[in-house]
């Protein structure tokens, strides 16, 4: 029996959580998408080349993929809800460095910990969403993954004309800080005073339990870290091949706001298809070959249909991207098994989709080739259908 002076955790409503939730994924890509998009005025003013740009993009991907795994002792200390908190707090931190952007090594020590923040916020999502809302796990998780789009699409789209009417990149980049500080507000609100989602003896995880010898695990990790591959190699270079292919700033940044808006209405309408389409692997394998049809077409014929290209491949990309979300959750049995199972996921596949924005970058440096960038992306993507085969239905990853 609890003790009378024992504080009562306060319920928190299911409603409330994920209106938490969704404010903060909203705040978890703009960070990394916003800063391709002035790449050109970076470019202009501090003279770096593709390698250097692209690691922009590298950094705060790497970072989320090797602090995913601190995401479970963290949380065991801090708890849940605090440690989103901590989350939002560096996350707003790194964006104000930016004002100071021409200083050597801001830039990059605010991608540093920009994808620690995101690292620690969304290293907890699937666990959260399977404990708070385990009857519409497929819902749920196409809502936030969703919102996580928005959050990318916006933060690429509104950046150019940001910088163009403040005159500014650095403060366009830092504008991403307010909507940052408000979800950080936002969740303070909502979690006190408990600061809910506590530790608990069966949220806790050991690192030495994640699913290392698991086939499944490693197929839908697989799966996770192609796609990852792909989106964060689209996002640091697609501007930018429109850009030097014709296109002015302003219409590359658009073109990437509607890849996004084409993934948001993947993420939404597909994984609650898949819970009830009978040849679920099947729909998995279309999507996958619907981006490798798109990024072909965006490397070899850029100036083909463009707009229906993007909505093509954004379909495609944030349709793999959603439909693994929803197996982190549904594969596992409770929420500490949803926190192993993303811990090791979001690890390989972080630290792998980290490679992506580097070696193309390094193609483009060596080779000078939009087409050879978009074909081996393309290849990516049709390497996706091989880790669809064993994503069966009924397995549980323990």
């Amino acid at each position: 029996m609890s003790s009378p002076h024992e504080p009562v955790a306060r319920v928190i409503p299911a409603w409330a959580s994920m209106l938490g939730l969704v404010l903060v994924a909203a705040n978890l890509r703009a960070a990394v998408s916003s800063v391709p998009e002035v790449i050109v005025d970076i470019r202009a003013e501090l003279g770096w080349n593709d390698v250097a740009l692209g690691a922009l993009t590298t950094i705060p991907v790497l970072c989320m993929g090797v602090f995913a795994l601190a995401v479970p002792a963290i949380s065991n200390l801090f708890g849940r809800g605090r440690t989103v908190a901590i989350a939002l707090s560096i996350l707003v931190f790194s964006m104000l460095m930016r004002l100071w952007g021409p200083v050597p090594g801001v830039l990059y020590l605010s991608a540093f910990l920009a994808g620690l923040g995101i690292a620690l916020a969304a290293g907890l999502v699937p666990g959260i969403v399977r404990e708070q809302v385990p009857g519409a796990v497929g819902r749920a998780t196409g809502i936030w993954s969703a919102v996580l789009m928005l959050g990318a699409g916006v933060g690429g789209a509104l950046t150019v004309p940001i910088a163009i009417w403040t005159g500014s990149w650095t403060l366009a980049l830092a504008f991403w800080a307010i909507p940052a500080t408000i979800a950080l507000v936002s969740w303070i609100i909502i979690e006190r005073p408990s600061g809910g989602h506590e530790r608990a003896p069966s949220a806790t995880v050991r690192l030495r339990a994640l699913p290392w010898r698991d086939l499944t695990a490693w197929a839908l990790t697989m799966f996770l870290a192609l796609n990852s591959v792909i989106f964060y190699s689209t996002l640091a270079w697609l501007a930018a091949s429109y850009d030097d292919r014709g296109w002015d700033q302003t219409a590359g940044g658009g073109l990437f706001g509607l890849l996004t808006v084409a993934m948001i209405t993947a993420a939404l309408i597909l994984p609650p298809l898949a819970d009830r389409f009978r040849f679920r692997r099947t729909l998995y394998v279309l999507v996958a070959l619907i981006s490798t049809v798109a990024l072909l077409l965006i490397g070899f014929v850029p100036d083909f249909l463009p707009a229906l290209v993007l909505i093509v491949g954004g379909i495609g990309l944030g349709g793999t991207f959603a439909l693994g979300l929803v197996l982190l959750s549904e594969y596992s049995e409770d929420a500490a098994g949803a926190a192993r199972l993303t811990a090791m996921a979001f690890f390989v596949s972080y630290c792998l989709a980290a490679l992506g924005p580097l070696l193309t970058g390094v193609i483009l440096q060596v080779w000078d080739s939009w087409p050879l960038v978009f074909g081996f992306l393309a290849t990516v993507s049709l390497g996706q259908v091989l880790t669809i085969l064993p994503l069966k239905r009924g397995l549980v990853i323990r």
